[in-house]
């Protein structure tokens, strides 16, 4: 073949790598994204159990990149401590290295035979579940093939004078290949094909395994990028955790360094594999990877509470999470005031989340800035946890024996759960709306921002008082305010939507601008609805008469 062939065998074959490995993660998660969330987010409770977390998730997903993400988002939503974030990233280190171990087995040019048994899959597959299926198979067959490529493009540079001495610079200079490999994966922004790469390399007798080594520990300084990223506009705990995946990698790599530029590490590698009877080089590369992650992950984990007082004294700072709380103990069944608390508890815990919601998503929109949906989203999935845990809950306390004066109490902070929920159904609608102001360029004019600053203001005002009932009970006078402020909204909204018809008919905003607007008037009005009904809901208990006429 001509020099340009090769080029064009070697550059493809990268492209098809890395799409097939991005492709290949992409379908995973959307097969077992959710339920891999939610297992995330319940059993990460220890260190290891995280740890183990993150490896499991790490190597279905094939990206630690995705992991650490998924991490700063939960941690940023406040539905994982950061000290459970710190597991899943040592736990996500080793699991990217699965990757770098398949590829060690010379099973590159297989990958032909495996896109044919995907796309029939693909092509079969009557429900979705099943076409997704077919897909991530034909995903990794193009990822398989795409290395096979690369290989026979990248071989005859054996005999490329350049690339020996390139090697033996990263070989006498171990510095020199970490850069080179942090700078690469920072670009990639995966670990695991940076590595995958190194070891397709070595197959063709590309690579040496003085020159590959420093490589693959640079893939663990650039892989970090993603996280970081991912921080930026965060909260400090997400920033935190981002920052501890940096200091993970950046530290552990420069403690090995000497052991690098000694040989010591280079052969701790080859007597472990050895043991498991294959030193072939891209195996001790492969090997080199996980050992480095293992060894690091395991040291950090027996001391994860000094590694998380590093990172807070590093990333300074208090702020306010939510993780999900253990209120509802089934032993308080048995004393019903008790358990009427753990209820109560409950309902505020779900109250102050889904007000940081509102807050959170409202600001979005008056500042018509990028959203932060995720955020939100996992705020929501903690409530719906809550509200759902609560319902189970109260349902097995009604089957006790409750006074007439506990019945009513568990009626009124079942509904308030109800409606505290709908707090958050309304901000996940309005976070669609940030999305579609934010993408789609929309701007409200500054008296159409400053009348929604208004609308809020008093809807705040409600939320507040309904706030306030839940945690330190009913009295008559939050009851007037409320439906006082309540009428307010009502007329406001009434107002300002006759407003913003008037202004449409003459031409003075979009119609994408007058939509958008008039659907956040009207989630913000519901809303307040439901903060009347959790004043009124409580109002019950005290015999006061009020209306139903506003129940949703």
């Amino acid at each position: 073949m001509q020099p340009l062939q090769y080029i064009g065998l070697a550059l493809g074959g990268l492209s098809v790598f890395l799409y097939g490995l991005l492709a290949f993660s992409d379908y995973l998660k959307e097969l077992a994204g959710i339920r891999l969330r939610t297992i995330i987010t319940r059993i990460s409770g220890t260190t290891w159990k995280a740890l183990l977390t993150g490896l499991i998730v790490t190597a279905l997903w094939q990206s630690s990149s995705v992991t650490t993400v998924v991490a700063v988002a939960l941690v940023n939503a406040g539905m994982l401590p950061f000290e459970a974030a710190l597991g899943l990233i040592f736990g996500a280190n080793i699991g990217t290295t699965i990757t770098a171990q398949i590829v060690a087995f010379n099973i590159t040019q297989w990958g032909l035979f495996i896109l044919p048994i995907g796309l029939i899959t693909y092509l079969v597959g009557k429900k979705k579940r099943a076409k997704t299926i077919g897909l991530s198979i034909f995903s990794f067959g193009l990822l398989l093939s795409g290395l096979w490529l690369m290989e026979l493009g990248l071989s005859p540079l054996k005999e490329s004078a350049y690339l020996q001495s390139l090697l033996v610079a990263f070989s006498t200079k171990p510095w020199l290949g970490i850069l080179a490999g942090a700078v690469f994966t920072g670009i990639i922004q995966s670990s695991s094909a940076t590595t995958s790469l190194v070891v397709a390399m070595a197959r063709q007798g590309l690579m040496t395994f003085g020159a590959a080594v420093p490589l693959v520990l640079g893939a663990n300084v650039g892989t970090t990028v993603t996280a970081l990223l991912a921080s930026i506009g965060t909260k400090l705990s997400a920033r935190r955790t981002a920052v501890a995946h940096l200091l993970f990698n950046l530290v552990g790599v420069i403690l090995i360094y000497p052991f690098l530029v000694t040989g010591i590490y280079q052969n701790a590698v080859i007597s472990i594999s050895e043991i498991f009877g294959d030193v072939s080089l891209p195996r001790l590369i492969a090997n080199s990877h996980t050992l480095f992650n293992v060894v690091w992950a395991l040291f950090w984990a027996f001391q994860v509470n000094n590694f998380a007082k590093l990172v807070k004294w590093l990333v300074k700072g208090e702020e306010k999470i939510f993780t999900k709380p253990e209120y509802l103990h089934a032993n308080l069944l048995s004393a019903p005031s008790l358990a009427l608390d753990a209820l109560r508890s409950t309902l505020k815990y779900m109250a102050d989340v889904s007000i940081s919601m509102l807050n959170s998503v409202v600001e979005m929109i008056l500042k018509e800035e990028k959203y932060n949906g995720e955020e939100i989203w996992n705020m929501e999935n903690l409530v719906d946890d809550l509200y759902s845990d609560g319902l189970q809950y109260a349902n097995k306390l009604a089957q006790t024996s409750l006074s007439e004066e506990e019945v009513a109490y568990l009626a009124a902070i079942v509904h308030s759960m109800d409606d505290v929920e709908r707090w958050g159904d309304h901000a996940t609608n309005l976070i669609e709306f940030a999305e579609f102001v934010y993408e789609n360029d929309v701007h409200f004019s500054p008296k159409g921002q400053e009348s929604l600053k208004q609308l809020f203001g008093l809807v705040k005002a409600n939320l507040d008082r309904a706030q306030q009932v839940i945690d330190n009970g009913f009295s008559e006078s939050i009851l007037e305010l409320t439906v006082l402020t309540e009428e307010q909204i009502d007329a406001l909204v009434k107002e300002l939507r006759n407003e913003r018809t008037e202004r449409l008919i003459q031409g003075e905003v979009s119609v994408s601008a007058a939509v958008i607007y008039v659907d956040i008037l009207t989630n913000l009005e519901r809303v307040a609805d439901h903060c009347l009904n959790v004043v009124q809901n409580f109002s019950r208990i005290h015999g006061e008469k009020v209306s139903d006429e506003r129940r949703q």
